[in-house]
């Protein structure tokens, strides 16, 4: 079987809380904001939802939704939150039967604190070490989608560039953070193979190691140096931007939509992104299907943020060209 696209990465149990706390003023932080609490108090919460997230699973559902035939490679433990995410994946006709499952781990967890379409993120990775991830072999796909991973990926990269050198497969990519601290030069090998590569302003900044505030002619410049063929920048209020062949294009984020939760809204974007992108002959793509594309990322993320979760708002192909 040849799947339209298989997704590499993540698969969590999120429980999203609202505590009763207001915030407070704080110049040591960026936001300007923090909230705090006493050791050994206990703290009364607003709300509690549990959901399913991780990077890879909110991708391969987004995917599903968009009718894509998509699977999931992912590692989970033997244990109860990896049956609520087999049972997400079930409902949202996403094939699973590439999953690893390890009576050595715990499956992904995370506790997402929400105020006021903000959130702070507790996270338990059950993966420590990547190495353990396989992808079994005879498993084919047009598109390959790597969420971000931890360290000892080393497998897992040489079998996408196999892949893509040997198979004709398209390679979309959105690197973590312990990617981006390694730098763009560790990845050149990667970089080179990759079709679509994902990132946001800070991350691309920090990945090429470019000065504070380059332009963002400059970041696609060096960052295309590398081989990326069509990269995307996301940078919060501005929206997000393209660059593919000497185009750049920008599509500026909606400041009206009121944020509920914005978890998830770099997958829904990538998600919506490459789901136009899919339906395209990737040799002739024109400047106004990469702004189609961009319009359909936007659309899927604007949905998603009013949602609580990374899944509930992702959108069908006909929601988006609604």
């Amino acid at each position: 079987m040849k799947y339209d696209v298989v997704c590499i990465g993540d698969a969590f149990e999120d429980v999203f809380v609202e505590p009763n706390l207001k915030p407070e003023f704080s110049r040591s932080f960026a936001s300007k904001q923090s909230i705090s609490f006493e050791l050994g108090e206990k703290v009364p919460l607003n709300s509690v939802d549990y959901e399913i997230g991780g990077s890879a699973c909110n991708a391969a559902v987004g995917f599903s939704r968009l009718g894509y035939n998509s699977t999931i490679v992912s590692l989970l433990g033997d244990d109860t939150p990896k049956e609520r995410v087999i049972e997400r994946l079930e409902k949202e006709n996403v094939d699973y039967d590439h999953l690893n499952i390890s009576k050595k781990i715990q499956t992904g967890f995370s506790v997402i604190f929400r105020f006021e379409g903000e959130r702070t993120i507790f996270v338990y990775h059950g993966v420590k070490d990547y190495s353990s991830l396989k992808i079994k072999k005879g498993l084919r796909f047009k598109w390959i989608y790597v969420s971000p991973l931890g360290e000892n990926t080393e497998d897992i990269e040489r079998r996408v560039i196999a892949e893509v050198s040997t198979h004709n497969s398209m390679f979309a990519w959105n690197p973590g953070s312990l990617q981006i601290a390694k730098g763009a030069s560790h990845f050149k090998h990667l970089l080179m193979a990759t079709n679509v590569l994902f990132l946001n302003k800070e991350e691309a900044i920090k990945f090429i190691n470019l000065p504070v505030r380059p332009s963002m002619e400059q970041i696609f410049f060096k960052l295309h140096s590398y081989g990326p063929k069509i990269i995307v920048i996301t940078n919060g209020k501005e929206g997000a931007y393209v660059s593919h062949r000497n185009i750049i294009l920008n599509k500026e984020a909606d400041q009206r939509l009121k944020k509920v939760d914005a978890t998830g809204a770099g997958d829904s974007f990538a998600v919506g992104f490459l789901g136009k992108i899919m339906e395209l002959d990737f040799n002739t793509i024109s400047e106004q299907e990469l702004n189609e594309a961009l319009k359909w990322g936007t659309a899927n993320s604007a949905s998603v943020i009013r949602q609580i979760g990374a899944q509930r708002g992702l959108l069908t192909k006909e929601e988006i060209e609604s």
